[in-house]
């Protein structure tokens, strides 16, 4: 088990809830919550699959309701810290590499690319837009980094957030390593402690997955190009109905067979 920051392992768990790809709303995240404290057990554990910011409008109240639900389920349930895991996706990697914008070959064009995917959301959730970050990306490395640094303490203003977004995972899977939880999936052609951006940017290659990945009987998705809601394949399943694009947001519970046991949207 090397490098176990990188990953999440969820122990002795008796089922697995997983939610999907958020993108700051709100009021069904609060919804979906107010399900999963209705049907959450004893030996259930929680996985967030990403994207918690970008596209919506109340990515600060989600991100609130992130930290207190967590408080709330510990509490309740006497949970360990690694009982929920927070997968980081695609609009948390971009948040990422904003504020390491400064490193960047090309800040302008890194930018351009992020801010037409949702980072704008995220931006001006924290204060900033994306006229600001345009500008800045025009300037020298140490103008950058003085609107980076900016952005970073503008991130941590705001009780839990940054501390939740530093204890974001690549992945997560249970002590026994029967089921793998990503944001979009990985390459196949290259085992778990390979894997790098296919975990927030998908592989063409996983969207037809033909056979078992790195010995997990099963791989669990938050997010997909279609928004097909809970689509299983043989070996994969997508659980994301396109929440912050006119989607539902979807929740749903696996036992250790891999059998989805309970199943909502809101």
């Amino acid at each position: 088990m090397s490098r176990p920051n990188r990953f999440e392992v969820l122990s002795a768990p008796r089922r697995i809830w997983m939610v999907s790809s958020i993108h700051g709303d709100l009021s069904r995240l609060a919804a979906i919550h107010d399900v999963i404290d209705q049907h959450f057990e004893h030996g259930d554990r929680l996985v967030y699959l990403g994207n918690y910011f970008g596209y919506g409008q109340q990515i600060l109240d989600s991100m609130d309701e992130l930290v207190a639900f967590r408080r709330h389920l510990m509490g309740r349930f006497t949970l360990f810290p690694h009982d929920i895991a927070y997968l980081r996706g695609a609009q948390e990697e971009m948040l990422e590499r904003v504020l390491q914008l400064h490193f960047a070959k090309s800040p302008p064009a890194v930018l351009a690319w992020m801010l037409e995917h949702g980072l704008e959301a995220t931006l001006e959730a924290y204060g900033s837009s994306a006229h600001e970050a345009s500008k800045f990306a025009r300037m020298t490395v140490s103008e950058i980094a003085n609107y980076t640094v900016g952005l970073r303490g503008a991130i941590r203003a705001w009780p839990g957030h940054y501390s939740l977004i530093m204890a974001m995972k690549r992945a997560a899977y249970d002590d026994q390593r029967t089921f793998l939880f990503t944001h979009a999936g990985v390459d196949p052609n290259l085992n778990l402690e390979r894997q790098t951006d296919s975990f927030w940017w998908g592989h063409p290659s996983f969207l037809r997955l033909e056979e078992r990945f790195d010995g997990f009987k099963r791989v669990f998705a938050g997010w997909h190009p279609n928004h097909l809601g809970i689509s299983e394949l043989d070996h994969a399943t997508f659980v994301d109905a396109g929440c912050g694009f006119g989607g539902p947001l979807l929740a749903c519970c696996i036992d250790m067979r891999g059998d989805i046991v309970e199943a909502f949207e809101a």
